[in-house]
């Protein structure tokens, strides 16, 4: 059994952090002036929503949301010695609930411009659509798909698995507040897991 993948780098993100950005806007409303520094505590609530994966069902979308360009990992040509070896290639998505954006573009897989460049993967148009949710709790990313392990059996090799991983976790910690990712299938950790011999993490 492999150890558990650790994945890298960046600060939490948690309702309690949201909680703290509002206390600081009404404290500077109520002091009648600094008007410049509201909107900015206002657009940093706004920025943490979005990286947030998703929105409370009272959240109001951001009238002048604009998109934004975001990441996604893939291989090119062959792996050599490094199989976990993969390159940026950009994606415009709109935000809010980014990380999800690129979750979803990630699975798409490159495009044909990108192929016919040597740009491959894991993941084309049979994975498309696979994710199913995602939540960040404490600087933790938890992202669920539906199970696609038939779809791409030879991801479990040792090869296989290390690329797999290197596409997922260098997408999902390309933001701030994800420093590593857990993920599941069909909210199963242990299934993702297992299918890639490696230990489930809590």
């Amino acid at each position: 059994m492999r150890p558990a993948y650790d994945e890298a780098m960046a600060a939490p993100l948690s309702r309690t952090t949201l909680a703290g950005v509002g206390d600081t806007a009404s404290h500077l409303t109520r002091r009648g002036g600094r008007r410049r520094r509201f909107g900015a505590v206002c657009a940093a609530a706004v920025l943490l929503l979005g990286l947030g994966g998703h929105a409370t069902a009272g959240t109001a979308p951001a009238r002048a949301a604009k998109n934004v360009t975001v990441r996604i990992f893939v291989p090119r040509g062959a792996p050599g010695a490094r199989c976990d070896r993969v390159f940026a290639r950009q994606r415009t998505v709109r935000p809010p609930a980014v990380l999800a954006a690129a979750m979803r573009e990630l699975l798409k897989g490159p495009t044909a411009a990108e192929r016919s460049a040597g740009y491959s993967g894991w993941f084309f148009t049979q994975t498309a659509g696979k994710l199913r949710g995602v939540r960040i709790n404490a600087g933790v990313a938890f992202i669920d798909f539906a199970d696609f392990s038939r779809i791409i059996p030879n991801a479990s090799s040792s090869c296989g698995s290390s690329l797999l991983l290197a596409q997922l976790n260098r997408t999902a910690t390309q933001f701030p507040t994800v420093r590593r990712a857990i993920y599941s299938f069909n909210g199963s950790r242990a299934a993702f897991y297992e299918w890639l011999q490696y230990s489930t993490p809590q």
